[in-house]
């Protein structure tokens, strides 16, 4: 071979390797913290709601802090929602009375009601602990825990709702959809994952992740960057095509 073939090859190798390394580089960290984008606003609609004080009560609150599943005398509200749906929320004894307690689930209130219905619809409960850790959820349970110290960070930052709806992805989603042969297959055909996050954890990240950008992208388009919206498109297509034809029109009205 000609040292002139050599070199073309040798090239074309580069170019190659250097167009895949690129072409899988995920837009963002994470889908919530790590951007600046308001994909859901506090100015986005909010269904109508009115909240219910229930009493004290013994409920299951997983913590990160404790082993201890149980608070035997938390606050037991109650949020009914202008179209029939209804979310329990446990706020934690350790808030000490139910004016401090309320203060938080009124919080939650603008977030919830922002939900797609059939996301709300199958969102057991919340719960609220006091203190400054970041929110989990239970797909099992269909519930998410939330701490109000990371509240108040989340608000300060807006990305409360966002943090909402990821959690409520997790909760009402994830045991539908996770292991679906479709969004694998999506998975499958695209080239990459919007977040590293998500390519880190593909089972157990990827439709909570893909699905923020995913809602924003059919439902508030313009709160997405324009970048955004062509990286979407061109990168996971299949993606947003099983969001759009199995989720969304389907179910997320």
């Amino acid at each position: 071979m000609s040292k002139f073939k050599n070199i073309f090859f040798i090239g074309l190798i580069l170019i190659l390797g250097s167009y895949s390394v690129a072409d899988t580089v995920s837009l963002f960290e994470n889908s919530v913290v790590s951007n600046e984008i308001d994909f859901i606003t506090e100015d986005s609609t909010t269904i109508g709601h009115s909240l219910h004080f229930l009493g004290r009560v013994r409920a299951e609150m997983p913590d990160k802090r404790s082993d201890d599943l149980f608070d035997a005398d938390s606050f037991h509200f109650k949020i009914s929602f202008k179209d029939e749906t209804s979310i329990n929320v446990f706020s934690h004894s350790s808030f000490g009375s139910r004016k401090k307690a309320e203060k938080y689930v009124i919080k939650l209130l603008g977030p919830l009601g922002k939900l797609p219905v059939y996301m709300r619809d199958r969102l057991s409960h919340v719960v609220i602990h006091k203190g400054n850790e970041t929110a989990f959820s239970d797909h099992l349970g269909h519930f998410f825990v939330v701490y109000s110290e990371n509240m108040d960070i989340r608000i300060g930052n807006h990305d409360l709702e966002e943090t909402v709806f990821h959690e409520s992805v997790h909760a009402t989603l994830d045991y539908l959809f996770s292991d679906n042969e479709q969004w694998l297959n999506a998975q499958r055909l695209d080239c990459c994952f919007v977040t590293d996050y998500a390519k880190s954890h593909p089972m157990g990240e990827d439709l909570a992740e893909t699905s923020l950008f995913a809602y924003a992208y059919f439902r508030y388009p313009d709160q997405l960057p324009k970048n955004v919206k062509i990286w979407l498109e061109t990168k996971i297509p299949n993606r947003l095509s099983f969001f759009r034809d199995q989720i969304f029109e389907s179910y997320l009205r």
